[in-house]
């Protein structure tokens, strides 16, 4: 269904940060985000805006009924939620959906550019990943997702882990963020995977050792915190399959199984005398900075920065991943989420993720002026709204574009095109892994 004409000229009037959101945004207009202490019985959540697993509740969306359920709202740490006007009663001067989702992008924005006035930190934006890069970005990750099955596989049986090989793919992954980390992120965003905790253990180790090069650790950390990517989830080898594998809500016994798959997960690494970074990972990837987290319930002077690092890369991948009872965030909003959440997360380091990734990540498609779609294909650091793009689809004539790869930050293109928010490519049907491959 496409944008209304309302959102498509407010789009076209100049807010380079507006979303162009999914379905029609006359329908949008009646979600609204409010405070956790305006809840009211009445009210219609049709968003917790927290990760699946931070509410005792069965579906994303619930009816408020009585002033206990709004209590065991506020007992999670969720401070605030999104209602649907349509669906229950309003609270009359709440931002609407539009209006957070703008605002956040402009305070992304301004928190990038005071960052960028305090420091220079000289990076340039690389140059496009080749045919070559992509091949070899396309072998390292197959590789390591061959041998991160097998490792999988062998927990299951009570078999030793080839951390030998675990640690050579960690390796690879870091040598090819070294070498051009948008190579190995597109591949990574291309990669379709059916086993959820398989790939996404593959993903977190891609994007912490991005994230730990962006930063300016040593190649060694970055490998070390690749290999604590690859292995962070593998205690889940050793929960039970029935709990790991449920298509729905975990009860609370069943999720207090789940949160022990750290300290397992630890148990079965330890014979192997791991660095320290790699532990961290492992160990610390679910505490949180306000001490909701788990098994620790550190706050923020207690997780250490690679365990930070990786509590952030974690969410991110989880919410913008598809699974049988969660449909995945673009990726832009992903990191519109992460931003938002700063109270869980070390708000420095949420700065630094978002100038890695990108308002716009590599794979994501967004919408141009022009009302044409494209898919980003590299990160500008420089400019976080202004990445390199593939042109696939033309929006008013609804047809098939021959793929044009622009520089939107060029001269050329930066007066005449330009990102006015992301689309779901499902809702277009467009096959990015199609169309962004080479």
């Amino acid at each position: 269904m496409p944008v209304d004409d309302r959102e498509s000229q407010r789009q076209k009037e100049g807010d380079p940060t507006a979303p162009a959101l999914a379905g029609d945004a006359a329908e949008a207009a009646h979600i609204k985000q409010i405070p956790v202490a305006a809840l009211r019985p009445g009210m219609f959540i049709c968003d917790f805006n927290a990760g699946w697993m931070a509410h005792p509740f069965a579906l994303n969306h619930l009816r408020v009924r009585n002033a206990q359920q709004v209590e065991e709202i506020a007992g999670c740490g969720i401070r605030t939620v999104f209602i649907d006007t349509r669906k229950g009663a309003d609270v009359e001067h709440a931002p609407t959906l539009a209006e957070v989702v703008t605002s956040t992008r402009h305070r992304m924005l301004d928190s990038m550019a005071r960052e960028a006035a305090q420091r220079s930190d000289g990076k340039v934006p690389a140059q496009p990943p080749t045919a070559r890069e992509i091949g070899r970005a396309r072998q390292a990750l197959g590789l390591a997702a061959e041998r991160l099955r097998k490792a999988m596989t062998e927990v299951r049986l009570g078999k030793p882990i080839d951390i030998p090989a675990l640690r050579e793919s960690a390796e690879d992954i870091s040598a090819a963020v070294i070498r051009n980390d948008d190579a190995l992120a597109l591949i990574c965003r291309l990669r379709r995977c059916d086993e959820y905790t398989f790939s996404h253990s593959l993903n977190v180790s891609v994007l912490l050792a991005r994230f730990s090069h962006h930063l300016g650790n040593t190649p060694e950390i970055t490998r070390q915190v690749a290999l604590g990517g690859l292995l962070h989830d593998i205690g889940k080898m050793s929960v039970d399959r029935e709990v790991l594998n449920k298509p729905g809500k975990l009860t609370s016994d069943e999720y207090d199984h789940m949160k022990t798959h750290v300290t397992r997960g630890l148990a079965l690494v330890e014979p192997y005398r791991l660095p320290e970074a790699t532990l961290a990972v492992i160990r610390e990837h679910h505490e949180r900075r306000d001490g909701s987290g788990y098994p620790l319930s550190a706050t923020q002077d207690d997780i250490s920065l690679i365990g930070r690092m990786a509590a952030i890369v974690d969410v991110y991948d989880a919410i913008s991943s598809e699974r049988v009872y969660h449909q995945a965030l673009p990726a832009p909003e992903a990191i519109r989420r992460i931003f938002d959440w700063q109270h869980y997360f070390d708000p420095a380091l949420v700065n630094s993720f978002v100038r890695c990734l990108g308002i716009y990540p590599v794979g994501s498609l967004v919408r141009l002026k022009s009302e044409r779609l494209a898919i980003v294909l590299r990160h500008n650091p420089r400019n976080l709204i202004q990445p390199r793009v593939r042109v696939v689809f033309d929006v008013r004539r609804r047809a098939y574009l021959p793929p044009l790869d622009i520089e939107l930050a060029s001269p050329h293109w930066a007066e005449r095109e330009g990102i006015v928010g992301h689309e779901d490519p499902q809702r277009w049907q467009i096959d990015i892994a199609r169309l962004a491959d080479y």
